[in-house]
Protein backbone atom coordinates (compact mmCIF):
# COMPACT_ATOMS: atom_id res chain seq x y z
CA UNK A 1 0.00 0.00 0.00
CA UNK A 2 1.45 3.51 -0.87
CA UNK A 3 1.52 6.03 2.21
CA UNK A 4 3.16 8.33 0.27
CA UNK A 5 0.51 11.13 0.43
CA UNK A 6 0.30 11.11 4.35
CA UNK A 7 4.51 10.76 4.61
CA UNK A 8 4.87 14.05 6.88
CA UNK A 9 2.30 12.25 9.22
CA UNK A 10 4.33 10.04 11.70
CA UNK A 11 4.42 6.22 10.97
CA UNK A 12 5.77 3.14 12.14
CA UNK A 13 5.21 -0.69 10.68
CA UNK A 14 4.45 -2.79 13.90
CA UNK A 15 2.98 -5.49 16.15
CA UNK A 16 1.14 -5.07 19.25
CA UNK A 17 -0.94 -6.34 21.94
CA UNK A 18 -3.67 -5.22 23.85
CA UNK A 19 -3.97 -6.07 28.17
CA UNK A 20 -6.06 -8.95 27.14
CA UNK A 21 -3.41 -10.48 24.36
CA UNK A 22 -4.85 -9.58 21.68
CA UNK A 23 -2.43 -9.29 18.77
CA UNK A 24 -2.84 -6.21 16.63
CA UNK A 25 -1.13 -6.12 13.07
CA UNK A 26 -1.77 -3.27 11.60
CA UNK A 27 -0.18 -2.03 7.87
CA UNK A 28 0.68 0.94 9.68
CA UNK A 29 0.26 3.07 12.69
CA UNK A 30 0.04 6.27 12.63
CA UNK A 31 0.75 8.81 15.27
CA UNK A 32 -1.70 11.95 14.29
CA UNK A 33 -0.66 15.95 16.52
CA UNK A 34 -3.95 17.17 15.69
CA UNK A 35 -7.71 16.89 14.51
CA UNK A 36 -6.54 17.88 10.24
CA UNK A 37 -3.85 14.87 10.59
CA UNK A 38 -6.86 12.99 11.59
CA UNK A 39 -8.69 14.39 8.81
CA UNK A 40 -6.74 13.09 5.96
CA UNK A 41 -5.55 9.70 7.56
CA UNK A 42 -9.57 8.72 7.79
CA UNK A 43 -10.37 10.38 4.10
CA UNK A 44 -7.09 8.29 2.61
CA UNK A 45 -8.66 5.13 4.42
CA UNK A 46 -12.38 5.62 3.06
CA UNK A 47 -10.44 6.39 -0.52
CA UNK A 48 -8.60 2.84 -0.19
CA UNK A 49 -11.02 1.09 1.56
CA UNK A 50 -8.71 0.58 4.32
CA UNK A 51 -10.80 -0.10 8.27
CA UNK A 52 -9.27 2.24 10.55
CA UNK A 53 -8.65 1.18 14.52
CA UNK A 54 -8.40 3.66 16.58
CA UNK A 55 -5.66 3.09 19.67
CA UNK A 56 -5.44 4.92 23.19
CA UNK A 57 -3.02 3.01 25.24
CA UNK A 58 -4.19 -0.60 24.14
CA UNK A 59 -5.86 -1.54 27.70
CA UNK A 60 -8.94 -3.21 26.16
CA UNK A 61 -9.82 -6.37 27.15
CA UNK A 62 -12.21 -7.47 25.01
CA UNK A 63 -9.89 -7.42 21.64
CA UNK A 64 -11.79 -3.86 21.01
CA UNK A 65 -8.76 -2.44 18.89
CA UNK A 66 -8.08 -6.07 17.16
CA UNK A 67 -6.80 -5.88 13.59
CA UNK A 68 -4.98 -8.48 11.32
CA UNK A 69 -2.80 -7.37 8.24
CA UNK A 70 -5.10 -5.14 5.92
CA UNK A 71 -5.83 -2.25 8.23
CA UNK A 72 -4.89 1.23 9.19
CA UNK A 73 -4.33 1.71 13.21
CA UNK A 74 -4.46 5.73 14.32
CA UNK A 75 -2.34 5.70 17.86
CA UNK A 76 -3.73 8.92 19.54
CA UNK A 77 -1.12 9.10 21.47
CA UNK A 78 0.37 12.70 20.73
CA UNK A 79 -2.87 14.31 20.82
CA UNK A 80 -2.47 14.51 25.06
CA UNK A 81 -3.14 18.42 25.71
CA UNK A 82 -5.58 19.82 28.47
CA UNK A 83 -7.08 22.71 25.84
CA UNK A 84 -9.03 24.22 28.59
CA UNK A 85 -9.62 23.78 32.57
CA UNK A 86 -13.55 25.97 32.96
CA UNK A 87 -12.95 26.64 37.11
CA UNK A 88 -16.19 28.87 36.85
CA UNK A 89 -18.48 26.41 34.13
CA UNK A 90 -17.24 23.40 36.00
CA UNK A 91 -15.46 21.35 32.64
CA UNK A 92 -12.40 20.32 31.23
CA UNK A 93 -11.80 20.24 27.44
CA UNK A 94 -9.32 17.48 26.87
CA UNK A 95 -7.40 15.90 23.62
CA UNK A 96 -8.74 11.92 23.53
CA UNK A 97 -4.49 10.93 24.02
CA UNK A 98 -4.17 12.19 27.40
CA UNK A 99 -3.49 9.26 29.86
CA UNK A 100 -6.27 9.80 32.87
CA UNK A 101 -3.72 9.78 35.83
CA UNK A 102 -2.18 12.78 34.14
CA UNK A 103 -5.93 14.73 33.84
CA UNK A 104 -6.57 13.49 37.61
CA UNK A 105 -3.13 15.27 38.93
CA UNK A 106 -3.63 18.57 36.79
CA UNK A 107 -7.51 19.03 38.10
CA UNK A 108 -6.14 18.11 41.51
CA UNK A 109 -3.69 21.19 41.57
CA UNK A 110 -7.06 23.19 40.71
CA UNK A 111 -8.91 21.97 43.78
CA UNK A 112 -11.27 19.98 41.24
CA UNK A 113 -11.47 16.29 40.40
CA UNK A 114 -13.57 13.94 37.88
CA UNK A 115 -14.72 10.71 39.44
CA UNK A 116 -15.15 7.96 37.38
CA UNK A 117 -11.77 6.00 38.57
CA UNK A 118 -11.53 2.89 35.75
CA UNK A 119 -8.85 0.51 37.84
CA UNK A 120 -6.23 1.28 34.37
CA UNK A 121 -6.64 5.27 35.35
CA UNK A 122 -2.99 5.14 35.99
CA UNK A 123 -2.28 3.23 32.25
CA UNK A 124 -5.26 4.57 30.31
CA UNK A 125 -6.36 7.46 28.08
CA UNK A 126 -9.45 9.64 28.19
CA UNK A 127 -10.24 8.92 24.82
CA UNK A 128 -10.09 5.54 25.59
CA UNK A 129 -12.37 5.62 28.67
CA UNK A 130 -14.93 7.46 26.56
CA UNK A 131 -14.94 4.75 24.00
CA UNK A 132 -15.63 2.20 26.57
CA UNK A 133 -17.38 4.64 28.87
CA UNK A 134 -15.15 3.00 31.60
CA UNK A 135 -16.66 2.74 35.58
CA UNK A 136 -14.38 2.60 37.72
CA UNK A 137 -13.82 2.17 42.18
CA UNK A 138 -16.43 5.29 42.24
CA UNK A 139 -18.78 4.24 40.24
CA UNK A 140 -21.30 3.31 43.01
CA UNK A 141 -21.65 7.10 43.80
CA UNK A 142 -20.86 9.00 41.00
CA UNK A 143 -21.30 6.40 37.56
CA UNK A 144 -19.50 5.31 34.81
CA UNK A 145 -17.71 7.85 32.35
CA UNK A 146 -21.11 8.42 30.76
CA UNK A 147 -22.80 10.44 33.46
CA UNK A 148 -20.05 12.70 33.08
CA UNK A 149 -19.42 13.41 29.07
CA UNK A 150 -20.90 17.02 28.25
CA UNK A 151 -20.04 17.30 24.33
CA UNK A 152 -17.41 15.67 21.80
CA UNK A 153 -15.80 16.65 18.35
CA UNK A 154 -15.87 13.67 16.03
CA UNK A 155 -14.00 12.72 12.82
CA UNK A 156 -16.95 10.80 11.16
CA UNK A 157 -16.08 7.82 8.88
CA UNK A 158 -16.05 10.11 6.01
CA UNK A 159 -13.57 12.66 7.35
CA UNK A 160 -16.03 15.01 8.06
CA UNK A 161 -16.18 16.99 11.96
CA UNK A 162 -19.11 17.36 13.99
CA UNK A 163 -19.62 18.60 17.59
CA UNK A 164 -22.25 17.13 19.69
CA UNK A 165 -23.26 17.77 22.64
CA UNK A 166 -22.74 21.69 24.83
CA UNK A 167 -20.84 21.98 27.53
CA UNK A 168 -23.80 23.03 29.55
CA UNK A 169 -25.08 21.42 32.66
CA UNK A 170 -28.63 21.24 31.48
CA UNK A 171 -29.39 20.78 27.34
CA UNK A 172 -32.53 19.42 26.36
CA UNK A 173 -31.91 20.57 22.24
CA UNK A 174 -32.17 17.43 20.07
CA UNK A 175 -31.54 14.07 20.30
CA UNK A 176 -28.77 12.78 23.02
CA UNK A 177 -25.79 11.99 20.39
CA UNK A 178 -23.09 12.59 22.54
CA UNK A 179 -24.10 9.36 24.73
CA UNK A 180 -24.55 6.96 20.97
CA UNK A 181 -21.04 8.13 20.78
CA UNK A 182 -19.90 7.37 24.59
CA UNK A 183 -19.17 3.75 24.49
CA UNK A 184 -19.53 3.51 20.81
CA UNK A 185 -15.72 1.45 20.84
CA UNK A 186 -14.10 3.49 18.08
CA UNK A 187 -16.58 2.13 16.09
CA UNK A 188 -18.80 5.09 14.82
CA UNK A 189 -15.69 7.87 14.41
CA UNK A 190 -12.53 8.98 16.27
CA UNK A 191 -13.04 11.77 19.02
CA UNK A 192 -10.39 14.48 19.04
CA UNK A 193 -11.99 16.63 21.66
CA UNK A 194 -14.14 15.88 24.81
CA UNK A 195 -15.72 18.04 27.72
CA UNK A 196 -15.79 16.53 30.70
CA UNK A 197 -17.74 17.72 33.82
CA UNK A 198 -15.67 18.20 36.97
CA UNK A 199 -16.55 19.01 40.61
CA UNK A 200 -14.62 20.92 43.77
CA UNK A 201 -12.68 18.25 45.21
CA UNK A 202 -15.16 17.30 48.64
CA UNK A 203 -14.23 18.68 51.96
CA UNK A 204 -16.03 16.00 53.98
CA UNK A 205 -13.48 13.60 55.71
CA UNK A 206 -13.63 10.08 54.14
CA UNK A 207 -12.47 7.11 55.84
CA UNK A 208 -11.46 3.94 54.58
CA UNK A 209 -12.75 0.39 55.89
CA UNK A 210 -10.84 -2.47 54.88
CA UNK A 211 -12.90 -5.57 56.51
CA UNK A 212 -11.43 -9.04 55.54
CA UNK A 213 -14.61 -11.07 55.65
CA UNK A 214 -15.04 -14.56 56.81
CA UNK A 215 -16.69 -16.24 53.60
CA UNK A 216 -16.98 -15.44 49.92
CA UNK A 217 -20.60 -15.13 50.31
CA UNK A 218 -20.48 -12.50 53.52
CA UNK A 219 -19.38 -9.77 50.12
CA UNK A 220 -22.89 -9.98 48.66
CA UNK A 221 -24.61 -9.88 51.96
CA UNK A 222 -22.87 -6.66 53.35
CA UNK A 223 -23.89 -4.66 49.88
CA UNK A 224 -27.42 -5.60 50.67
CA UNK A 225 -27.31 -4.43 54.38
CA UNK A 226 -25.82 -1.41 53.20
CA UNK A 227 -28.80 -0.41 50.56
CA UNK A 228 -31.42 -1.82 53.29
CA UNK A 229 -30.42 0.97 54.89
CA UNK A 230 -29.56 3.61 52.91
CA UNK A 231 -25.69 3.72 53.05
CA UNK A 232 -24.45 4.89 49.86
CA UNK A 233 -20.77 4.78 49.99
CA UNK A 234 -18.05 6.35 47.85
CA UNK A 235 -16.27 3.59 47.37
CA UNK A 236 -17.00 -0.15 47.80
CA UNK A 237 -14.51 -2.80 46.32
CA UNK A 238 -14.28 -6.55 46.63
CA UNK A 239 -11.03 -8.65 46.00
CA UNK A 240 -11.23 -12.14 47.11
CA UNK A 241 -9.37 -14.67 48.94
CA UNK A 242 -7.16 -15.85 45.66
CA UNK A 243 -6.36 -11.90 44.86
CA UNK A 244 -5.08 -11.00 48.72
CA UNK A 245 -2.93 -13.58 48.34
CA UNK A 246 -1.46 -12.22 44.87
CA UNK A 247 -1.58 -8.83 46.07
CA UNK A 248 0.74 -10.44 48.67
CA UNK A 249 2.84 -12.27 46.47
CA UNK A 250 3.63 -10.20 43.81
CA UNK A 251 2.78 -6.46 45.67
CA UNK A 252 4.24 -6.86 48.76
CA UNK A 253 0.60 -6.06 50.54
CA UNK A 254 0.59 -7.06 53.69
CA UNK A 255 -2.67 -7.83 53.94
CA UNK A 256 -4.37 -10.10 56.08
CA UNK A 257 -5.46 -13.65 54.72
CA UNK A 258 -9.18 -14.93 55.33
CA UNK A 259 -11.37 -17.45 53.52
CA UNK A 260 -14.17 -14.34 52.52
CA UNK A 261 -11.29 -12.33 51.03
CA UNK A 262 -11.35 -8.22 51.23
CA UNK A 263 -13.89 -5.59 51.14
CA UNK A 264 -13.17 -1.87 51.03
CA UNK A 265 -15.64 0.75 51.94
CA UNK A 266 -14.74 4.81 52.19
CA UNK A 267 -17.59 6.36 53.66
CA UNK A 268 -18.08 9.64 55.22
CA UNK A 269 -16.27 9.88 58.91
CA UNK A 270 -20.05 10.56 60.90
CA UNK A 271 -21.14 7.26 58.66
CA UNK A 272 -18.31 4.68 60.05
CA UNK A 273 -21.09 3.23 62.95
CA UNK A 274 -23.70 2.64 60.46
CA UNK A 275 -21.41 0.53 58.44
CA UNK A 276 -19.80 -1.51 61.10
CA UNK A 277 -23.29 -1.89 62.35
CA UNK A 278 -23.48 -3.97 59.21
CA UNK A 279 -20.37 -5.75 58.68
CA UNK A 280 -21.42 -7.54 62.47
CA UNK A 281 -20.73 -11.29 61.88
CA UNK A 282 -19.66 -10.55 58.94
CA UNK A 283 -15.60 -10.05 59.23
CA UNK A 284 -12.73 -11.66 60.63
CA UNK A 285 -11.00 -8.59 61.05
CA UNK A 286 -11.52 -4.79 60.47
CA UNK A 287 -9.04 -2.08 59.71
CA UNK A 288 -10.20 1.97 60.00
CA UNK A 289 -7.61 3.78 57.64
CA UNK A 290 -7.13 7.43 56.70
CA UNK A 291 -4.69 9.09 54.81
CA UNK A 292 -1.54 7.69 53.73
CA UNK A 293 -2.77 4.27 54.52
CA UNK A 294 -6.29 4.73 53.06
CA UNK A 295 -4.44 5.70 49.41
CA UNK A 296 -2.34 2.37 49.95
CA UNK A 297 -5.50 0.31 50.29
CA UNK A 298 -7.01 2.43 47.00
CA UNK A 299 -4.07 1.62 45.04
CA UNK A 300 -3.77 -1.81 46.14
CA UNK A 301 -7.04 -2.26 44.71
CA UNK A 302 -6.54 -0.50 41.64
CA UNK A 303 -3.28 -2.87 40.86
CA UNK A 304 -5.27 -6.37 41.28
CA UNK A 305 -5.62 -7.15 38.08
CA UNK A 306 -1.85 -6.71 37.12
CA UNK A 307 -1.69 -9.13 40.31
CA UNK A 308 -4.01 -11.74 39.18
CA UNK A 309 -1.89 -10.99 35.76
CA UNK A 310 1.59 -12.05 37.30
CA UNK A 311 0.05 -14.87 39.29
CA UNK A 312 -0.57 -16.74 36.01
CA UNK A 313 1.32 -17.05 32.30
CA UNK A 314 -1.46 -18.30 30.74
CA UNK A 315 -4.34 -16.69 29.26
CA UNK A 316 -6.73 -14.93 31.27
CA UNK A 317 -10.33 -13.72 31.06
CA UNK A 318 -11.69 -11.11 32.67
CA UNK A 319 -14.77 -11.34 32.70
CA UNK A 320 -17.08 -8.14 33.36
CA UNK A 321 -20.91 -9.00 34.45
CA UNK A 322 -23.41 -6.55 36.27
CA UNK A 323 -26.23 -8.03 38.13
CA UNK A 324 -29.21 -6.15 40.23
CA UNK A 325 -27.52 -5.47 43.62
CA UNK A 326 -30.54 -7.83 44.73
CA UNK A 327 -29.02 -10.49 43.14
CA UNK A 328 -25.73 -10.22 44.21
CA UNK A 329 -25.46 -13.22 47.01
CA UNK A 330 -27.18 -15.46 44.37
CA UNK A 331 -24.70 -14.51 41.57
CA UNK A 332 -22.18 -15.13 44.19
CA UNK A 333 -23.04 -18.15 45.21
CA UNK A 334 -23.58 -19.64 41.56
CA UNK A 335 -20.04 -18.08 40.89
CA UNK A 336 -18.36 -20.59 43.29
CA UNK A 337 -21.07 -23.78 41.56
CA UNK A 338 -19.51 -22.83 37.89
CA UNK A 339 -16.16 -22.83 39.55
CA UNK A 340 -16.35 -26.13 41.17
CA UNK A 341 -17.66 -27.36 37.78
CA UNK A 342 -14.61 -26.13 36.10
CA UNK A 343 -12.32 -27.21 39.02
CA UNK A 344 -10.81 -23.38 38.86
CA UNK A 345 -10.43 -20.63 40.47
CA UNK A 346 -11.76 -17.33 39.69
CA UNK A 347 -9.94 -14.42 41.08
CA UNK A 348 -13.05 -12.30 41.49
CA UNK A 349 -11.82 -8.39 41.62
CA UNK A 350 -15.27 -6.56 42.03
CA UNK A 351 -17.02 -3.31 42.23
CA UNK A 352 -19.42 -4.94 44.15
CA UNK A 353 -21.36 -1.72 45.49
CA UNK A 354 -22.68 -1.69 41.70
CA UNK A 355 -23.30 -5.57 41.09
CA UNK A 356 -20.20 -4.87 38.72
CA UNK A 357 -18.28 -8.69 38.84
CA UNK A 358 -14.80 -9.65 37.34
CA UNK A 359 -14.07 -12.90 37.65
CA UNK A 360 -10.90 -13.92 36.19
CA UNK A 361 -10.81 -16.73 34.15
CA UNK A 362 -7.88 -18.81 34.55
CA UNK A 363 -7.89 -22.29 32.80
CA UNK A 364 -5.19 -23.72 30.32
CA UNK A 365 -8.08 -25.15 28.45
CA UNK A 366 -8.95 -22.79 25.67
CA UNK A 367 -12.24 -24.80 25.38
CA UNK A 368 -13.57 -25.26 28.88
CA UNK A 369 -12.00 -21.34 29.28
CA UNK A 370 -14.46 -20.19 26.85
CA UNK A 371 -17.45 -22.91 28.31
CA UNK A 372 -16.83 -21.27 31.64
CA UNK A 373 -16.59 -17.53 29.96
CA UNK A 374 -20.05 -17.81 28.66
CA UNK A 375 -21.81 -19.71 31.47
CA UNK A 376 -20.89 -16.87 33.71
CA UNK A 377 -21.94 -13.96 31.11
CA UNK A 378 -25.44 -16.11 30.89
CA UNK A 379 -25.83 -16.62 34.23
CA UNK A 380 -25.74 -12.68 34.41
CA UNK A 381 -28.40 -11.83 31.70
CA UNK A 382 -30.66 -14.58 33.51
CA UNK A 383 -30.52 -12.71 36.61
CA UNK A 384 -31.51 -9.56 34.44
CA UNK A 385 -27.86 -8.39 34.37
CA UNK A 386 -25.78 -7.03 31.60
CA UNK A 387 -22.36 -9.16 30.10
CA UNK A 388 -20.53 -6.23 30.43
CA UNK A 389 -20.43 -3.22 32.78
CA UNK A 390 -17.38 -1.18 31.79
CA UNK A 391 -14.76 -3.53 29.79
CA UNK A 392 -17.02 -3.25 26.75
CA UNK A 393 -17.85 -5.89 23.72
CA UNK A 394 -14.74 -6.00 20.87
CA UNK A 395 -15.07 -8.99 19.62
CA UNK A 396 -15.17 -11.26 22.86
CA UNK A 397 -18.22 -10.64 24.22
CA UNK A 398 -20.81 -9.88 20.66
CA UNK A 399 -22.35 -13.18 20.67
CA UNK A 400 -23.68 -12.44 24.24
CA UNK A 401 -24.33 -8.63 24.05
CA UNK A 402 -26.80 -9.98 21.17
CA UNK A 403 -28.35 -12.73 23.32
CA UNK A 404 -28.71 -10.19 26.03
CA UNK A 405 -30.89 -7.69 24.05
CA UNK A 406 -32.98 -9.96 22.46
CA UNK A 407 -34.16 -11.46 25.72
CA UNK A 408 -34.22 -8.44 27.92
CA UNK A 409 -35.16 -5.63 24.92
CA UNK A 410 -36.33 -7.64 21.67
CA UNK A 411 -34.69 -7.72 18.26
CA UNK A 412 -35.74 -4.45 16.48
CA UNK A 413 -33.34 -2.73 19.24
CA UNK A 414 -30.76 -4.52 18.36
CA UNK A 415 -31.53 -3.79 14.42
CA UNK A 416 -31.65 -0.29 15.56
CA UNK A 417 -28.25 -0.46 16.72
CA UNK A 418 -27.00 -2.13 13.48
CA UNK A 419 -28.75 0.48 11.20
CA UNK A 420 -27.27 2.98 13.27
CA UNK A 421 -23.89 1.95 12.68
CA UNK A 422 -24.76 1.78 9.04
CA UNK A 423 -26.03 4.83 8.61
CA UNK A 424 -22.57 6.77 9.71
CA UNK A 425 -20.21 4.30 8.64
CA UNK A 426 -21.92 2.86 5.37
CA UNK A 427 -18.69 1.65 4.06
CA UNK A 428 -18.05 -0.09 7.21
CA UNK A 429 -14.01 0.79 7.42
CA UNK A 430 -14.40 2.39 11.07
CA UNK A 431 -13.40 -0.66 13.89
CA UNK A 432 -15.37 -2.94 11.50
CA UNK A 433 -16.73 -6.36 12.77
CA UNK A 434 -16.96 -5.78 16.46
CA UNK A 435 -19.31 -4.46 19.13
CA UNK A 436 -23.02 -3.94 17.39
CA UNK A 437 -22.11 -5.34 14.14
CA UNK A 438 -20.78 -8.19 15.13
CA UNK A 439 -23.86 -8.93 17.25
CA UNK A 440 -25.96 -8.41 14.58
CA UNK A 441 -24.06 -10.78 12.63
CA UNK A 442 -24.21 -13.29 15.30
CA UNK A 443 -27.69 -13.38 15.03
CA UNK A 444 -28.58 -13.00 11.34
CA UNK A 445 -25.92 -15.41 9.59
CA UNK A 446 -28.03 -17.90 11.13
CA UNK A 447 -30.89 -16.81 11.71
CA UNK A 448 -32.75 -15.26 15.09
CA UNK A 449 -32.73 -19.14 16.79
CA UNK A 450 -28.44 -19.19 16.13
CA UNK A 451 -28.40 -18.19 19.64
Amino acid sequence: MDFSELNEIEQKVEEREDFSGEKVRPLVVFFPKDEDEVIRIIRFAKKNRLPIIPWGQGTSLTGAVSCDKNCILIDLSKMNKILEINDIDWYVRVQPGIKLIDLFEELEKKGFMLPPDPASFFLCSVGGAVAESSGGMRGVRHGSFREWVLSLRVVLPNGEVIKVGEPLRKNRAGYDLVHLFVGSEGTLGIVTEIWLRIIPIPKRKMVMIAAMLKDFESAGEVIVGLRKNKILPELSEYVDADVVKALNKHLSANLKETEGGMLLISIEEDSVSDVLKVLEGKAVDIKIAEGEEAEKLYSLRSQAAIAVKAESNKVFYAEDIVVPVSKLPEAIRRLREIGEKYNTKFYVISHIGDGNLHPNIIIEDKIAREKAFEEIARMAIELGGSVSGEHGIGVQKAKLMAEQIVKHNGFRVLDLMYQIKKLIDPDDIMNPDKYVELAYKHLTSGGRSAI
